[in-house]
């Protein structure tokens, strides 16, 4: 196994990892790596830069998720690790970094709200997952092309409809002035739900695709589930629902954060929605989740009644 500790020779020439000072002490072991507090920001860190509680380089986790959510299975993951680091990481490993790392990453961008149009759209598509057809909605803003809101389901009813709409709320913290569907009659009935107003600035508009050459065409939410179809295809390692879960929003984070456009010029939708700057990777939104603040808690609290029900 490849060595990746790195030894300290003198603690006069430790550095904070936060702020850079040295005025520092020992703050106990976990699993033999030894751990420093910094007296000047307080913020503890491990004599090799690995994540709190975390034997591994912090490049070999980001960098696990970075290769997941572009497509690579886990098999070829550990390949590649052993490979370019002569290091050999379980599956199993490898399927828990996902699942931990997604799960913190996701809840934190909940609390970061980017700007968008006032033009929504949603859609619904067949998945194959298990040996079973799951339909996957989604909503869309069609000028930042921002994943706002997805979900699993079973069936293709109002009640799956309505959910999505009330997660794209939340999710967004506003409203559009408009909302393209298909005809599912589902639609109608959950918009009115949850966006009918009779206040003038409230009202939102729907009108449904009248076909691939319409005005109204939902063309390119279309295009994402074809792009989403060639990633779903790494979820066939989850073993239940819980665990696709976490990872269908990692894969909403991944679009969002991470998936350049020709039509945004490639940029990414977090970018053009004001959220995505100095972000290029897992491992800058992962440092953010463990050492940012999260602003509104309660955020997470709503998503998570939502995608349980």
């Amino acid at each position: 196994m490849a060595e990746f500790t790195r030894v300290i020779t003198e603690e006069s020439e430790i550095q904070c990892r936060f702020c850079a000072e040295t005025d520092i002490s020992k703050y106990g072991k976990y699993k033999k790596n030894q751990y420093y507090i910094c007296k000047t920001c307080g913020r503890k860190f491990s004599e090799i830069d690995t994540y709190p509680r975390m034997k591994y380089p912090r490049e070999y986790i980001y960098n696990t998720l970075n290769y997941y959510y572009n497509g690579m299975s886990y098999r070829n993951i550990n390949q590649t690790f052993e490979d370019m680091k002569d290091v050999d990481i379980s599956k199993s490993t490898l399927w828990r970094w996902v699942v931990k790392y997604s799960k913190m990453v996701n809840d934190y961008v909940l609390n970061l709200h980017p700007t968008l149009s006032k033009v929504w759209i949603a859609d619904e598509t067949v998945i194959g997952l298990w040996g079973k057809n799951y339909w996957f909605w989604d909503i869309i803003d069609a000028e930042t092309r921002f994943l706002i809101a997805s979900h699993l389901s079973r069936t293709r009813t109002t009640k799956d409809a309505k959910k999505l709409f009330y997660m794209a709320k939340l999710r967004s913290q506003t409203r559009p002035k408009l909302i393209l569907t298909d005809k599912l009659h589902s639609y109608k009935s959950a918009f009115n739900r949850v966006f009918y107003s009779n206040i003038k600035a409230r009202q939102v508009d729907h009108l449904t695709s009248e076909g691939f050459d319409s005005p109204t065409n939902i063309n390119l939410i279309e295009r994402f589930h074809g792009t989403l179809k060639q990633r779903t295809k790494v979820m066939r390692d989850l073993k239940e629902r819980k665990s696709a879960r976490i990872v269908l929003d990692g894969f909403m984070t991944h679009y969002n954060f991470f998936m350049e456009h020709s039509y945004l010029k490639g940029k990414t939708p977090a970018v053009v929605g004001g959220i995505g700057k100095d972000i290029d990777n897992w491992g800058d939104l992962i440092d953010l989740a463990i050492w940012g603040p999260i602003e509104n808690p309660e955020v997470i609290l709503e998503w998570e009644e939502f995608a349980v029900a």
